[in-house]
């Protein structure tokens, strides 16, 4: 899950934010008045290796985009907020909305925490060797990420848009380990990254938000300079391959992902890219494990109960899946040392395929439980 708390973050980088947060809870589609508005509340207990045990609560939301089209997939807004028992604060919003006939989308996800951290620094060897400790790795930071989407129908199920990223890091209680890291001392504690970015998308996934059938495929560039607000110059080029093959049976689905990220120029450590997160191998300390190139393989098989779909036990699900990440300082990752995973977890389907997940993930010295709305891809 992502973590944060908005309201821990001062000054201009946290009047955006919370300007972002509610624009974003309270800006509808104009036929959402007019359409079949859906919204549950939920709250549920957790625990992650970076957060100890979290209560988190929130709620989700889900409408028709466009009531001149039945047939249209359903936005959906959902928001999450909690507390741990380490002290952290995190929220957690993601949009999805189908407007015009499916001809315009937009997405946007906010994440924000605040909380004690562990930086281990830069590579594999390093997340696997520098002990947790406040004389090695500990700091307490706060850090946001916003990245609206939009796009646009090229044709048939061929899409094409504009990203922004708005996200920073603001590190405090910084030991004297973390300071001395060459690639933390680089840009220091205190980061923003403001980026533009163009994406291609081939999507015939039945329902993007949480497919049975279909596929995606995608490919981003995303570029952060000063003169757009970032405190560097860098690139990043992400690609994603996602596909779901449903197996005779309500719900009954095979699904994998192929994801390949890499940073070009003067990434940040906070921007570099990292594997082992609540949205892929699920078994990590999220955090640990970052370089400028990363790349994860997952396979996950999915099913809900076969009853009757009037029962109240329809809406119940599972997931198994195991996995594997890779990671390197080049664009090509370094398929010799890989980090395992595997997992499996529960699912709960509040609203129409708007799911709630608590998934239970074991890696290489290590294990963890994530609560969280909808599928990890």
């Amino acid at each position: 899950m992502v973590q944060a708390s908005a309201a821990a973050i001062s000054g201009a980088p946290g009047k955006m934010l919370r300007s972002l947060v509610v624009l974003m809870c309270f800006a509808a589609p104009p036929a959402l008045a007019q359409s079949d508005v859906k919204l549950l509340p939920v709250g549920a207990p957790a625990y992650t290796p970076e957060l100890g045990f979290l209560i988190a609560g929130g709620g989700a939301m889900s409408w028709n985009g466009d009531v001149d089209v039945p047939t249209l997939p359903r936005s959906s807004l959902t928001l999450i907020a909690g507390g741990s028992t380490l002290g952290a604060f995190i929220l957690q919003s993601r949009l999805n909305t189908f407007l015009n006939n499916d001809d315009t989308r937009i997405t946007t996800n906010i994440d924000v925490r605040d909380q004690p951290d562990n930086y281990f620094g830069v590579g594999l060897l390093n997340g696997f060797t520098r002990p947790l400790g406040k004389d090695t790795t500990y700091l307490r930071r706060t850090w946001w990420n916003i990245d609206p989407t939009l796009l646009k129908r090229i044709i048939g199920k061929l899409y094409a848009g504009v990203v922004l990223q708005f996200s920073g890091s603001v590190g405090r209680d910084i030991s004297p380990g973390v300071a001395s890291d060459p690639d933390f001392a680089a840009f220091g504690p205190s980061i923003v990254n403001t980026g533009v970015g163009v994406t291609v998308q081939y999507d015939s996934r039945d329902v993007p938000i949480n497919a049975w059938k279909g596929m995606l495929i995608s490919a981003t560039w995303t570029g952060y300079a000063p003169v757009l607000g970032a405190n560097t110059l860098f690139h990043t080029l992400a690609i994603d391959y996602r596909h779901y093959v449903n197996l005779f049976l309500r719900g009954s689905t095979l699904t994998w992902q192929v994801k390949y990220r890499t940073a070009f120029g003067d990434a940040p450590w906070s921007e570099l890219t990292q594997v082992g997160t609540p949205f892929d191998l699920r078994a990590y300390r999220w955090g640990q494990f970052r370089d400028r190139t990363g790349f994860t393989a997952v396979l996950e098989y999915r099913f809900v109960l076969p009853v009757d779909e009037k029962l109240l036990w329809s809406h119940l699900g599972f997931a198994v899946w195991g996995g594997v990440g890779a990671m390197s300082p080049t664009p090509l990752p370094d398929f010799t040392k890989v980090l395992p995973a595997a997992g499996g977890g529960l699912r709960v389907e509040l609203l129409q395929r708007v799911t709630i997940r608590l998934d239970v993930g074991f890696g290489r010295h290590s294990h963890a439980v994530y609560f969280n709305f909808l599928e990890a891809f």
